[in-house]
């Protein structure tokens, strides 16, 4: 019976590790960073460079 929790635990873990979105463009949008600069997203990638987006921040 455990051997079966635990698959059944494991499977259930599985499905709901999918978070990927399935937005395929990316949508444009403006960041301010904590020194006041301005980033627009499509003029980063207009520009050949890679954009890397980390949401975590601390207050």
């Amino acid at each position: 019976m455990r051997k079966f929790t635990l698959l059944l635990a494991m499977c259930f873990a599985a499905f709901l590790s999918f978070s990927q979105t399935t937005l395929t463009t990316a949508v444009d949008f403006t960041a301010t960073n904590t020194e006041g600069e301005e980033f627009n997203l499509f003029e980063i990638l207009d520009g050949g460079q890679y954009v890397a987006i980390d949401f975590f921040f601390t207050t």
